[in-house]
């Protein structure tokens, strides 16, 4: 696990496509009339596309606490020792906000465009799947190759021969749509749960 400068530039990274999202679903107004030209469009499509594993990627994070070497002395001796138990606590919960705040990122990085496109009378089921599984491939590129978005302006070569590689292994494939369906699950299963708290709320403050 990083610093604090890390863990906060994460979550910077993991925020833009938040904000792309909104500002993408505000430029494709109506159905009768864009806020912007298509050509901008598409292109504020394809950089929250790049940036749009990135909140994906704080679901891994809790791979620190379970893996590295740093709190292995801690989770070993947490069953005799109040002190490294409630030290291991502390950690557990840290990680589950973090990890909690990406899926909450994650989910609110597509749910406008979900929304602006069905009241555009798309059908969103049919991008689902090439969207969760470039997600998914994303996030791979990101946590076992350490790419970043950057890579793709930088040296884009390398970044599309990786992805090729990846998308040649038979292995990987499978692994990549696993989780592109955990993705999608997960999704829907928060985007019910945001739904159910956004009328819970208009039932307390609008009357």
């Amino acid at each position: 696990m990083g610093s604090t400068k890390h863990i906060l530039w994460n979550v910077f990274l993991a925020v833009i496509p938040v904000a792309l999202a909104y500002i993408l679903a505000w430029s494709l107004g109506t159905k009768t009339k864009r806020k912007l030209p298509r050509l901008v469009s598409v292109a504020i499509m394809l950089v929250w596309l790049v940036f749009l594993p990135n909140t994906c990627y704080l679901l891994t994070e809790w791979r620190h606490l379970l893996f590295d070497d740093r709190w292995e002395p801690l989770l070993q001796t947490a069953h005799e020792d109040p002190s490294a138990m409630l030290a291991t606590a502390k950690w557990a919960i840290f990680f589950l906000a973090y990890s909690g705040l990406g899926v909450i990122l994650f989910v609110l990085s597509i749910r406008p465009l979900e929304q602006r496109l069905r009241s555009h009378g798309r059908n969103c089921v049919i991008l689902a799947p090439p969207l969760f599984f470039l997600t998914s491939l994303g996030v791979y590129l990101g946590l076992i190759l350490r790419l970043n978005s950057w890579d793709l302006l930088h040296r884009p070569g390398f970044v599309f021969q990786a992805a090729i590689d990846a998308l040649t292994r038979m292995s990987l494939i499978s692994s990549i749509l696993v989780f592109a369906a955990l993705l999608w699950a997960l999704y829907e299963a928060v985007d019910i749960w945001v739904e159910g708290v956004s009328d819970r709320m208009k039932r307390w403050f609008v009357r």
